[in-house]
């Protein structure tokens, strides 16, 4: 057999240990087939961006689950908002805990451009 086990140690595998090998198998070969569908992903979607851009379409390219559909079976998850702001807010109200200053984008500009 290839991937790691050779027809000696083969016969001498329990039959658990022949069906790990198998699934431990198909699992690198599918996370080897994700990674070059997700390398034919970016290539196609840039692209498609370019010759867009070239001709003026405004259509879409299909998401990765919808190009590649037998092997990214889940739709990505976006993260709701909220609990975005709540770890947000988490982090600030232990920041002030600890006694740390804020820094915000604006921290040390004055409010008018032209001042040097």
């Amino acid at each position: 057999m290839q991937n790691g086990v050779d027809a000696v140690s083969f016969w001498d595998m329990t039959f658990k240990e022949i069906l790990a090998a198998i699934e431990g198998a198909q699992k690198r070969k599918r996370e080897e087939l994700q990674h070059q569908a997700l390398i034919a992903y970016q290539q196609s979607y840039l692209i498609a961006d370019l010759v867009g851009i070239m001709f003026g379409s405004k259509q879409k390219p299909p998401r990765i689950y919808e190009a590649f559909p037998g092997i990214f079976s889940e739709m990505p998850r976006q993260q709701d908002w909220r609990v975005m702001k709540a770890r947000i807010e988490e982090y600030a109200a232990e920041r002030r805990k600890r006694g740390e200053q804020q820094h915000g984008d604006d921290a040390g500009r004055t409010a008018d451009p032209n001042h040097v």
